[in-house]
């Protein structure tokens, strides 16, 4: 029970839904509310599914293909980089960014189920097994989805000002972030 717990804890802390909850609320806030939870929903599902196939097999997957999980961080770090750059700019490839495509990049992977995230089921897949690395997988996605839930209450309260405030503000941690996944990768 211990190990299971430390294994929540671990992979909890890595996906990290209290600073993804504004990102999130961010990259959506175009959208009606019922659009927005479905979106949500939709990430949390795309990005467990992908922690899973990783826990099952992604340290097979990476040696095959000849790519480390260095190469993965600046793969991801690359990915956030654009989209912080386009959001603190304002830039928009197309009038509204597609609900099915942003449900996947960057909501699902790489915010979600990046770098840190897949190493860390790896790691717990070799720590403490594989039975512990996906129950945390589960219990950890149910948690996530709940406060990613709860971010537009949250940012609700920020009102109008506030949200533009904050969006210039994650969209630099998002590009800080994404700077220290690439250097993390070289």
């Amino acid at each position: 029970m211990l190990d299971l717990l430390q294994a929540i804890l671990l992979l909890l802390i890595i996906l990290d839904p209290f600073t993804n909850a504004p990102y999130f609320y961010i990259l959506t806030k175009d959208y009606d509310s019922k659009l927005r939870s479905s979106i949500i929903k939709k990430s949390v599902i795309i990005a467990s599914t992908i922690l899973f196939m990783f826990s099952v097999s992604g340290d097979i997957l990476f040696s095959l293909m000849g790519v480390s999980v260095e190469d993965f961080k600046v793969a991801g770090g690359l990915v956030l980089l654009i989209y912080s750059i386009l959001g603190l700019l304002e830039i928009s490839t197309m009038p509204k960014p597609e609900a099915d495509k942003i449900s996947i990049v960057p909501m699902a992977t790489p915010l979600l189920a990046g770098p840190g995230a897949v190493t860390a089921v790896i790691y717990i897949k070799y720590t403490w097994g594989l039975e512990v690395s996906l129950v945390s997988i589960l219990v950890c996605s149910s948690i996530t989805l709940a406060i990613l839930l709860s971010g537009e209450k949250m940012l609700r309260l920020l009102g109008r000002n506030g949200t533009i405030v904050l969006d210039k503000v994650m969209s630099m941690l998002m590009a800080a972030y994404a700077i220290s996944l690439i250097r993390e990768g070289f």
